[in-house]
């Protein structure tokens, strides 16, 4: 397994976290292949895995949106500008979760990875496909 940091670069690059393949599960911006085409390695590792990439675009969705609201605050003080503020943040809610969208998923495997390594039985199962080339999109 690579350190930490090369996880999180490669996972910040769109690439495979463990093996650093662009050949990722990564489909298309919006869509996802059950495993990486390189090294096999499931994104989806155990039950309940999509609640940890949804709730890293939350924090980056909030933190961004949060960041955006006080730099307009201050930059436009003591007037205002209301409704192109509110309009520019609710554009900014729709757009970053989508721009953000698949860096999530890679990030989230990086720190899934870090935190638990890989059991021998996972490595042999994404060995297994590989070889078989049984995985969705091969």
């Amino acid at each position: 397994m690579p350190s930490t940091v090369t996880m999180f670069r490669r996972a910040a690059l769109l690439t495979c976290p463990r093996c650093g393949s662009r050949r990722t599960f990564i489909k298309h911006w919006l869509g996802r292949y059950e495993r990486c085409r390189t090294c096999g390695i499931a994104w989806h590792r155990e039950h309940g895995f999509e609640l940890g990439p949804i709730a890293l675009n939350v924090v980056i969705t909030f933190a961004s949106l949060a960041v955006g609201m006080t730099v307009a605050f201050v930059a436009t003080a003591p007037n205002f500008p209301a409704v192109a503020l509110t309009l520019g943040m609710v554009a900014a809610a729709i757009v970053i979760p989508l721009l953000a969208y698949p860096f999530t998923f890679t990030l989230w495997l990086a720190f899934d990875l870090a935190s638990h390594k890989p059991e021998q039985r996972e490595l042999e199962e994404a060995a297994a496909a590989i070889a078989a080339k049984s995985f969705q999109g091969a």
